[in-house]
């Protein structure tokens, strides 16, 4: 089976309605960008209606191809067809799946950004709001299940393409359509962006919270803040910025077509500047997990309490900003320890 473009998946009709024949399996490759907990809450039980929620972006890496798709899984997805609580995850099921979902089948490796990867989608997902995304079609078998396969470990985390609210919104602040997806807001779906020299006009600053940015010339864009641990930790940006994310659609207003519900998700913030992946202080080599390279690193580095560290390549293991490398450092690193095919706890740094 060849692999399916994701401009291919992507296509819609003029009203906005994806074309993609939604019935055969399907074989998509791409870049992971996002930690999908800082997208969704897949706790169980967390949403009301459709408890835990799972959702990553992978974008497209090869030659003639352009943007990126969704992969979304909901625990109570028998709610969608009549057939809760049968047809949707216990709480047991769905932590299952998710253990499932994060790590390679084959080396059991945890999934990160960067991550080049297959999806085997044996049920080829469903349109939903403007956009065709992977999932189960709401069904609760292993027949509709969809795989995620590991081809290449830190294979690259995409740089964000950076373009303006002028290419996605026109002169009156509504969001430019183009059907053949060449140019306007279509073109971006599932890509990683960056808007430069924006400001905040509008929203609730903090996890989970949607914000709105400006351009100065009269074009918005809505903003949603994921679950990264910055959005509670520092205040927000004042004045101009440039902001980072996954561009995304999710159009409540039918009666139009779904040519409208664009905004720009973003996953983090770190004091200083919007970040897709934030990595935490121990992870030196910024591969995603906190190993036995980085143990090296800090060893290598170790001073002791008092002791100055002025070595300008060891100043990153000065995790408590006292000026030396000394068993506070080392307690954050231990706590921050993963193994090479795990992940951090992405606060464990805090």
């Amino acid at each position: 089976m060849s692999y399916t473009p994701h401009q291919d998946y992507r296509a819609v009709d003029g009203n906005g309605q994806g074309t993609f024949p939604t019935t055969s399996p399907i074989k998509m490759k791409g870049v992971i960008l996002n930690r999908f907990s800082d997208m969704l809450n897949p706790t169980p039980g967390f949403d009301p209606y459709m408890g835990g929620q799972w959702q990553q972006f992978i974008q497209f890496v090869d030659e003639g191809d352009f943007g990126g798709t969704a992969l979304y899984m909901g625990q109570n997805i028998g709610k969608n067809v009549g057939n809760h609580p049968a047809g949707s995850y216990t709480d047991a099921e769905w932590l299952a799946e998710l253990d499932r979902l994060n790590h390679d089948p084959i080396t059991g490796r945890a999934f990160r950004s960067g991550d080049l990867v297959e999806v085997r989608a044996r049920a080829p997902g469903l349109f939903f709001r403007g956009k065709t995304n992977i999932n189960e079609q709401h069904q609760k078998t292993t027949l509709a299940d969809f795989d995620v396969v590991l081809l290449q470990p830190n294979y690259m985390l995409p740089a964000p393409q950076t373009i303006t609210l002028a290419d996605v919104k026109d002169s009156v602040d509504e969001f430019i359509f183009d059907q053949s997806r060449a140019t306007g807001a279509e073109h971006y779906q599932g890509s990683f962006v960056r808007f430069e020299d924006v400001q905040f006009t509008a929203g609730t600053w903090g996890p989970n919270q949607s914000m709105t940015i400006t351009d100065g010339a009269g074009r918005t864009l809505p903003v949603l803040l994921g679950f990264g641990s910055g959005f509670a930790e520092y205040p927000s940006p004042t004045g101009s910025f440039d902001i980072v994310g996954v561009f995304d659609q999710e159009d409540k207003i039918s009666t139009d077509g779904w040519k409208g519900g664009y905004r720009l998700w973003v996953m983090d913030y770190d004091g200083d500047q919007f970040v897709l992946y934030r990595y935490v202080k121990p992870d030196f080599d910024r591969d995603g997990d906190v190993d036995e390279t980085d143990l090296d690193h800090f060893e290598a580095c170790a001073s002791a309490p008092g002791i100055e560290q002025t070595d300008p390549s060891c100043l990153n293991a000065d995790f408590d900003g006292d000026s030396d490398v000394d068993q506070s450092d080392f307690g954050v690193l231990q706590r921050c320890f993963s193994g090479s095919d795990g992940l951090p706890d992405p606060t464990c740094d805090r």
